[in-house]
């Protein structure tokens, strides 16, 4: 198959979906199959003058040496994979081949409208987006993009939910996964070293960092736990205490370590398609406590592998996590169970089910109509 990838904007900084994404395009290239990801500086539609002009500069500033756009920093992508940065998804960008991948909405609404030549038309919706918080204009933009006839691709019940609510069909499931051969057990999830309590720091409103904060001064004032604390994401962010100490852009490598020396990790989003950091946090054996935000549910429930609040609920945040510092034995059993029941989420898995998904799409197209 010759498969093109389009992906929004640039990747500096380590985030779930292109992680995702990259991880695919892979597995895929692995397996003989011709892959291209083509980056892109402009992606909305109607995104006015100003979102244009912000485009325009990234590109140029982009394509003269700064590269930006790549991940090198973070992610090793395989070198038979076909890297492209341009300005916007125009149809005269993207390869002929058989299968194009949209990876968000604004990319969907280009791929929608490609011409046959470009493949079978995916969209692989591995996040809620902006759908939950956006007005009602841009809530019926995405919503669309669900409906638009393309093939949709999710990577749990709660993506599912958000396609079928939006008016699309049923989409093909094709759960996240894990590298186990790095995020795995290096140390007990008993271990005396398990000191630490770590989150996820992201400057997106629904990750709701400072719900993650205000959590931890709680933890601070209730138990007396001076951590340490830490967090990781892209540059430090701004009201990050000077007691929580910050983690740019790690490794994979260096992120395993971090979660092997935790006894705690907090999710505190307000959703989540899958939420990436929770679950290597418990292949790792720190004890996961996460809100309740939808995606969550695809690999961790509630006093059995992991502690679940309401969204939007620093306090209840906090009250798990003292919790389980005052009983060890529970925070043990949650973390044994965790590190055990996310090792189904395997790449083998994965990759076989995008596969899948791609070979019938492909040949759906192929079928005579009428």
């Amino acid at each position: 198959m010759n498969i093109c990838f389009v992906l929004p904007g640039s990747a500096p900084t380590p985030t779930g979906g292109p992680k995702n994404v990259y991880e695919h395009a892979n597995r895929l290239a692995a397996k003989g199959h011709a892959v291209t990801i083509l980056h892109v500086a402009y992606v909305t539609k109607q995104g006015g003058m100003y979102a244009f002009c912000r485009a325009a500069a990234s590109y140029f500033l982009n394509s003269v040496g700064a590269m930006h756009w790549r991940p090198d920093r973070w992610f090793q992508v395989d070198p038979r994979i076909v890297m492209r940065w341009a300005p916007a998804p125009v149809a005269c960008c993207v390869p002929d081949g058989d299968a194009i991948i949209a990876t968000a909405w604004q990319t969907a609404e280009w791929v929608r409208d490609y011409p046959q030549a470009k493949g079978a038309k995916f969209y692989f919706a591995m996040d809620f987006e902006r759908y939950m918080e956006a007005d009602e204009e841009l809530r019926a933009r995405i919503g669309a993009t669900h409906g638009a006839g393309l093939r949709t691709m999710v990577i749990s019940p709660a993506g599912s939910d958000m396609i079928t609510r939006g008016g699309g069909r049923t989409p093909c499931m094709v759960p996240c996964a894990l590298d186990f051969s790095c995020y795995h057990l290096t140390n007990a999830v008993d271990d005396a070293s398990r000191t630490m309590i770590g989150f996820p720091a992201r400057p997106e409103r629904h990750k709701a960092t400072p719900d993650a904060i205000s959590a931890l001064k709680l933890i601070r004032e209730r138990t007396g736990h001076c951590g340490p604390f830490w967090s990781f994401g892209g540059e430090r962010p701004a009201g990050l205490p000077d007691w929580v100490e910050h983690h740019p852009r790690p490794s994979d490598a260096e992120l395993a370590q971090l979660y092997n020396r935790s006894a705690l990790f907090l999710v505190p989003s307000h959703y989540e398609g899958w939420g990436l950091p929770g679950s290597e946090a418990m292949a790792c054996g720190a004890a996961l406590i996460s809100t309740d935000n939808g995606g969550v549910r695809a690999y961790a429930k509630h006093g059995v592998n992991a502690l679940l609040t309401p969204i939007a609920d620093p306090e209840a945040l906090a009250a798990a996590a003292c919790s389980l510092l005052a009983d060890d034995t529970w925070r043990i059993q949650l973390a044994k169970a965790g590190s055990e029941q996310i090792r189904q989420f395997t790449w083998e898995r994965a990759s076989a089910d995008l596969e899948r998904c791609l070979d019938e799409g492909i040949a759906d197209c192929k079928l005579p109509k009428g």
